[in-house]
């Protein structure tokens, strides 16, 4: 009986020595074709780093592959700024048609005691304060009531009373910016366009119509800000095949009974620059070069 039992204990003895070879045969046969595996990886490196010129614009892992700090290579990518084909720009940038235009105009109107009464908006480029010029025309809307003794009492409410406003103003209610227009100092230029309700005194106010040089100067920036968003669009679909969100997208076209100047009026200058910068940072993941150059176009004049 003890023979027996001494067998069994050398026959699980045997197998646990096979079995720890086999082990260790195993590793060190992983560990060499690990080996083999990287030298052939960095032989193939080698051969397309030889056959391919390095580009600063796609180099996204500069870190792992060259001891240059990246500070160098934003240098060296500031002084050969890239073509608006490399950038994926459709055309070239537009020029600004009214590049001495001081002042954007809006008017506004609103009816109160059946007195239609307008307001001039004025907003100072240079020194980003606005101009309000109340009652810059009033008209009483029926007529009868203009010498009815039934309606002197009225008289003294509903006169014009022009007065000429200068300050800061700082909530726009529309486009679903009014939180993000409370985290800046005060409304700036490009939260400006027809259609836009801004707070003058504490009362919601439309923007109705524009001077022509306020609808080319904000048609120029739409435009302008089109193509840089365009652009951003082309290069993000290269790497990202996941549709744009619709709050990206382009905005719907305008009607067919809307003239141009209209068109060009109602541009929403802050919401495109959300969009670019939104689209920049994105790109900038993939493309740090190309991303940074359009965002600093879209913050050009």
């Amino acid at each position: 009986m003890d023979e027996d039992s001494l067998r069994q204990a050398q026959a699980r003895a045997a197998t646990r020595i096979a079995a720890t070879q086999r082990g260790h045969a195993a590793r060190a046969q992983l560990s060499k074709q690990d080996a083999a595996a990287a030298k052939l990886q960095a032989v193939q490196r080698g051969r397309v780093a030889r056959r391919r010129r390095f580009v600063v614009a796609e180099a996204t892992h500069a870190a792992t592959r060259v001891s240059k700090p990246a500070a160098t290579e934003a240098v060296g990518a500031a002084r050969k700024p890239l073509t608006p084909k490399q950038l994926g720009l459709s055309s070239r940038l537009p020029k600004n048609p009214v590049a001495q235009l001081q002042f954007l105009t809006f008017w506004s109107w609103y009816v109160e005691m059946g007195t239609k009464r307008w307001i001039e908006i004025c907003f100072d480029l240079e020194t980003e304060l606005f101009q309000i010029v109340l009652d810059k025309h009033v008209s009483v809307l029926n007529p009868t009531h203009a010498n009815a003794a039934l309606f002197d009492t009225l008289k003294s409410v509903t006169s014009q009373e022009t007065r000429v406003l200068s300050m800061h103003l700082h909530e726009k209610l529309s486009g679903n910016q009014h939180a993000e227009s409370l985290r800046r100092p005060h409304l700036e230029c490009w939260d400006l366009h027809v259609g836009a309700k801004i707070n003058i005194l504490g009362r919601p106010t439309t923007l109705m119509q524009c001077s022509l040089d306020t609808a080319r100067w904000l048609g120029y920036h739409a435009e302008r800000l089109r193509l840089i968003k365009n652009a951003l669009e082309v290069n993000l679909t290269k790497y990202e095949p996941v549709p744009i969100v619709s709050a990206f997208k382009s905005d719907k076209p305008q009607g067919l009974g809307q003239s141009r100047i209209e068109a060009e009026g109602t541009a929403d200058l802050r919401q495109l620059m959300n969009q670019v910068e939104a689209l920049q940072l994105q790109l900038s993941r993939y493309r740090p070069a190309i991303a940074s150059q359009l965002a600093a176009m879209a913050e050009g004049p």
